[in-house]
């Protein structure tokens, strides 16, 4: 595959890694990274290439320890004693050290008769004989394990499937979500089975919600990232409520609202490189804000009915999941298993004829597998399926607490990503609710941009 195809893949695991995403549709999580695809192949081929040989990893940086780990043989063993027994037969040849000392010493009538025995110097001649040349061959060898083990940290520096250190990703990404809702409420505060708390309300609305969305994501290192992400929402609602009453009133409300959403923060981090058939694991933390106004902050009617569309869930939420990627060229499997937990908030507001005091949403816990495809250098695709099971919330009133029902949220997702140039992708994704609690479709684009600062 081209290098500098690769190299210009924008490395979006945030929302793949990041499972589904605080305050982010469903479908995001499995659907939008297709070209999270591209960086993973890039990074097994990039370990099969700088992978160093496995006796230069084993050998040490000094001749001796080097000498005895390279010896897998008999011969070889032999060998390395015959050279340290040629390094001791070595030592012994400087016998010429008497005589320099006898030149810098003052001469004595007993000393100046020993100089001219010339018989102590023969013995060196035959010394000579015995060629040291075998110990140079070792220590030659001892250079070239020196060099090899040498030329092993650089691989500390191989990227990751993570956004590469000291690299920026400028995201910016538009999606439409489309909703029809056929339900009943009561007094526009809980949708309860049994207990019926205000006014008993037949709910039908088509919800239409358009969100921009700018997203950072930085390389701390080449296995840990960080993520930032804005996102500005507009809002569309055409409802019809009728009330059950002897009138069977009917009112029908047409609102229209844009603000800030929920400023979302995370942190991704690899813990693995995939090899020996693991499959590459990413550690993902995602926390979200209240930036946006929640659905107990816009002003209501006497009867409870929203006057103001909400552009944030209201609570602070906290997701930690664990991504698991595994790589079969020239597909990607990945798998995302995710724990959302929602904090409880005091509200103290009179909600129709109720006073709410306070509120505790329900977690989640969010699974999510597919499968991405690439069909060539610059295009792949994906397809995967996730899911959401949404606990009960619990809404304590000032003359009791009542709980809602749980939730099952699930939907198919497909994608396709093109690689227009070596730092510039675009990524369109589609979502399709195959649960009554899901939204009905989802569409997204993106656009990630790739800088690399240093």
């Amino acid at each position: 595959m081209n290098r500098s195809a690769l190299q210009g893949a924008s490395a979006t695991v945030a929302l793949l890694v990041g499972g589904l995403g605080l305050g982010s549709p469903a479908w995001a999580a499995t659907g939008s990274d297709t070209e999270t695809i591209q960086r993973v192949r890039q990074h097994v081929q990039m370990l099969k290439e700088n992978r160093p040989p496995a006796k230069a990893v084993r050998k040490s940086a000094t001749a001796k320890s080097a000498l005895r780990l390279a010896a897998y043989s008999p011969d070889e063993l032999a060998a390395e004693q015959a050279a340290e027994a040629l390094e001791e037969m070595a030592e012994p040849t400087i016998v010429e050290v008497p005589v320099e000392m006898e030149t810098d010493m003052d001469p004595a009538p007993d000393m100046a008769e020993a100089v001219p025995e010339p018989a102590p110097v023969p013995p060196p001649p035959p010394i000579a004989q015995a060629e040291p040349a075998p110990p140079p061959a070792p220590k030659a060898e001892e250079k070239q394990v020196v060099t090899a083990s040498a030329e092993v940290p650089p691989q500390q520096e191989m990227p990751g499937v993570l956004t590469r250190r000291g690299t920026l990703v400028i995201e910016p990404s538009i999606e439409y979500a489309h909703t029809d809702v056929n339900q009943f409420s009561f007094g526009g505060v809980a949708i309860l089975d049994t207990v019926l708390v205000g006014a008993i309300e037949a709910n039908q609305a088509n919800r239409d919600a358009v969100t921009a969305t700018l997203g950072l994501r930085y390389g701390i290192t080449n296995r840990m990232e960080g993520e930032l992400r804005f996102p500005y929402m507009y809002r569309s609602d055409s409802s019809t409520n009728t009330f059950v009453n002897q009138s069977n009133t009917a009112q029908r409300t047409d609102l229209s609202d844009h603000g800030l959403g929920d400023i979302e923060g995370a942190l991704h981090y690899q813990l693995n490189d995939g090899m020996e058939k693991w499959p590459i694991m990413v550690a993902n933390l995602r926390v979200k804000s209240t930036t946006g106004t929640g659905p107990y902050d816009v002003s209501r009617n006497n009867l409870g009915i929203e006057q103001e569309l909400a552009t944030g869930s209201g609570f602070w939420g906290v997701e930690p999941s664990l991504t698991f990627i595994a790589p079969s060229d020239p597909a990607v499997f990945y798998a995302n298993l995710g724990y959302l937990w929602n904090a409880q908030s005091d509200i103290n507001k009179q909600i129709g004829n109720r006073t709410v005091n306070s509120v505790d949403p329900g977690d989640a816990v969010r699974m999510g597998v597919g499968m991405g495809l690439a069909l060539n250098e610059k295009v792949s695709f994906t397809i995967g399926y996730q899911h959401d099971w949404i606990m009960k919330s619990k809404t304590k009133f000032a003359d009791g607490e009542v709980s809602s029902s749980s939730l099952s949220v699930g939907s198919m997702t497909f994608g396709v990503n093109w690689q227009m140039s070596d730092t510039t992708a675009l990524n369109v994704s589609v979502g399709v609710g195959v649960t009554n609690d899901s939204p009905d479709v989802r569409l997204m684009a993106r656009v990630p941009i790739a800088l690399n600062l240093f």
